[in-house]
């Protein structure tokens, strides 16, 4: 089903068996547009899921391409392996119509852009198989049973196209109901959230149901995880947060902070723009997402120091950062009780949901949370008044690399109080 800006509701459709019909029938196709083609997966429809919709109507929004829509539903339903057996047939029917297309314009397999979601990930593989040269291929939760540590004839592969993204939301094993998977398939390999377990993915039925309407809210919280990569891919097409996302071996280089840093310019752009960065060589990404919508994030580097204190502190912590654009709310970056030495210096990695501009000042809370091993640190009644000793912090903005350092002149902050650091010193 092709749309343009000149029809953007109303499709037009070619057989391509009759490849002598392209003018006729679509006489809106510009072979002068990118071509942009969505194919959905397993049991999906495009008359009962609107995701096909908005993506084809954010698409003509951000520029003026050809979009199709594949609708392949009467043959992607159960039994799953007969489904997986179809993928094959429409990827060949699909790499089919691009070579009917190219032979009837002036455009090359270079000009066309597959995004697949789940099992419509390696249509697009095998499309790109049979198409040399294709552009790029976005696999959007490729599909995991039967696909999962294959020869990479068997799903999608860096060799399907010129450039291969993937996003991966629901790399988690199929007994625990996880529909991707986890292998790396491209040239760049997103892994928000590490991969799996999305934030917001833990909402009850009835509200899932009540949000979502009966079908669309039912898919929801079967397949919530699954369904994710769908929505990073739809908002980040014209957003303007950039789903900036880090270089790193595995998730848990990421979660313990070893991987928040773009040595070089290496970060990618998870979604729509990934291709604004191709990596050298296949590389693995990993970012944070909000759990609802916006889900793109801004990072934040936070290091606060600590002062010369009489004493080791255990506690959570919390900051607030205030901007000339916007400011956050409270954030916990410190969740687990920690102790906190003098005279040392802690750093944190967080997301906030909107562009903050120029730092301007930052606020720093804590609870004192003392161990039930270590009775020289309680505070019954409210008698010792624990407190800590900030001598300064540095905030790093890492979308526009801006560092600025501030200091302040009471620096005590005492447990459940806040003090404020606004004074911008000296790196």
């Amino acid at each position: 089903m092709l749309y343009t800006r000149e029809s953007t509701q109303k499709e037009h459709i070619l057989d391509a068996r009759h490849p002598e019909q392209f003018s006729s029938l679509w006489p809106n196709y510009q072979a002068s547009r990118p071509t942009k083609i969505i194919v959905h997966g397993f049991i999906d429809n495009v008359n009962l899921n609107p995701w096909m919709e908005e993506m084809k109507d954010e698409l003509l929004t951000q520029g003026d391409y050809n979009v199709f829509i594949v609708d392949w539903h009467h043959g992607n339903l159960p039994p799953y392996t007969q489904a997986t057996g179809n993928t094959r047939v429409v990827g060949a029917q699909l790499a089919d119509l691009v070579k009917v297309i190219t032979a009837a314009t002036s455009q090359t397999p270079a000009d066309f852009h597959i995004m697949g979601h789940s099992l419509g990930a390696h249509i697009a593989g095998y499309a790109g198989m049979r198409t040399p040269g294709l552009g790029r291929i976005t696999g959007m939760d490729p599909a995991g049973p039967y696909f999962e540590d294959t020869d990479p004839a068997v799903r999608l592969d860096p060799t399907d196209a010129v450039f291969v993204d993937t996003i991966h939301s629901d790399a988690a094993s199929i007994l625990t109901l996880g529909f991707g998977l986890k292998q790396a398939l491209g040239h760049a390999d997103y892994y928000p959230n590490s991969g799996h377990d999305q934030p917001g993915c833990d909402d009850s039925v009835v509200s899932q149901l009540s949000d979502n309407g009966v079908f669309q809210g039912t898919e929801e919280y079967v397949a919530c995880n699954h369904l994710r990569s769908l929505k990073f891919m739809i908002e980040s097409i014209n957003s303007d947060c950039s789903f900036m996302a880090f270089p790193c071996d595995k998730a848990e280089d990421f979660t313990s902070g070893k991987c928040t840093t773009c040595v070089g310019s290496q970060c990618g752009r998870m979604g729509f723009h990934a291709d604004k960065h191709i990596p050298a060589t296949p590389t693995k990404y990993f970012l944070s997402t909000a759990a609802h919508a916006p889900f793109c994030q801004y990072h934040v580097e936070f290091t606060i120091h600590l002062g010369t204190q009489s004493t080791t502190e255990r506690g959570t912590l919390k900051v607030r950062l205030q901007g000339d654009q916007s400011s956050t709310a409270w954030v916990t970056v410190e969740e687990d009780p920690k102790e906190f030495d003098p005279s040392t210096s802690h750093a944190y990695t967080f997301g906030v949901p909107s562009d903050l501009g120029h730092v301007t000042s930052v606020e720093v809370s804590w609870h004192h949370m003392s161990s039930i091993t270590d009775p020289f640190h309680w505070n019954p009644l409210g008698i010792r008044h624990p407190s800590l000793k900030l001598s300064g912090a540095e905030v790093t903005l890492v979308e526009s690399g801006v560092t600025k350092s501030f200091c302040t002149a009471h620096g005590t902050v005492e447990t459940d109080d806040t003090v404020v650091l606004n004074a911008e010193c000296s790196p």
